[in-house]
């Protein structure tokens, strides 16, 4: 990841606070009216669901939209980044200079990278 990124992304952190703040504001009314009216036994689903969409904001992808059914290698990637689970960030890395390589929107990548902490 570029230095570049990690000065311009800060990890987002899994708080009610830190998720709002990195929400657009149409998104944040309606995270807090969530967070706000969810069950304790059911905020950390909460937590989770809204902390994958703000890392999908702070990533922001340029590319353009795939063909309907279909989804880009960024898309994908990106997606898997806002789950918050396991990455190897080593077979990330090595991908980008793979063949097709180009069609990966690795700004966007390496935005969500940054949001989700794991720099």
């Amino acid at each position: 990841m570029s230095p570049q990124t990690r000065d311009r992304v800060a990890p987002i952190p899994r708080t009610i606070d830190g998720i709002a703040d990195a929400l657009p504001s149409a998104q944040r009314a309606a995270f807090n009216a969530e967070a706000r009216t969810t069950e304790a036994a059911d905020l950390e689903a909460c937590l989770s669901k809204w902390w994958g969409i703000a890392v999908l904001e702070a990533a922001a992808p340029s590319d353009t939209v795939p063909p309907p059914g279909t989804a880009s290698m960024t898309t994908v990637f990106l997606r898997r980044i806002a789950a918050g689970g396991a990455i190897d960030w080593t077979e990330i890395d090595a991908m980008r200079e793979r063949r097709g390589a180009r069609h990966v929107d690795w700004d966007a990548i390496d935005r969500a990278r940054a949001a989700a902490g794991a720099a």
